[in-house]
């Protein structure tokens, strides 16, 4: 057996419409981030269970047969920590938390620079 890989999705996107509890939909993302990743060994074996925590930053769109329900885009707070997290993904960052925190500090204190 070989490791094992899974995502876990969160995050909340504003739809204009009701949903119908009896039915089924298909969801588009266009856009997530890693907030995290836990490895859990397997008992079985020497492998591993790897679990991604992927959160939603852009439009989301829900599918059924009816048609399309297009969910509205993140806040651009939300789109702001999800490119942070995404740089920290692409580095290796283990530690996305504090990489954020730490991040978020150097924007601030560069803030009259930048803008």
């Amino acid at each position: 057996m070989s490791n094992i890989h899974k995502i876990k999705i969160s995050g909340v996107t504003e739809i204009e419409s009701p949903l119908d509890i009896k039915m089924d939909y298909g969801l588009t993302l266009r856009r997530c981030a890693i907030k995290s990743v836990v490895k859990k060994q397997t008992n079985e074996d020497e492998n591993f269970i790897y679990t991604y925590n992927l959160e939603s930053l852009d439009i989301a769109t829900l599918i059924s047969e009816g048609g399309t329900i297009q969910g509205k885009a993140k806040s651009f707070a939300k789109r702001l920590r999800g490119a942070i997290y995404h740089i920290g993904n692409e580095r290796g960052v283990e530690e996305t938390e504090k990489f954020y925190e730490e991040a978020g500090n150097k924007i601030m204190a560069k803030l009259e620079e930048i803008i």
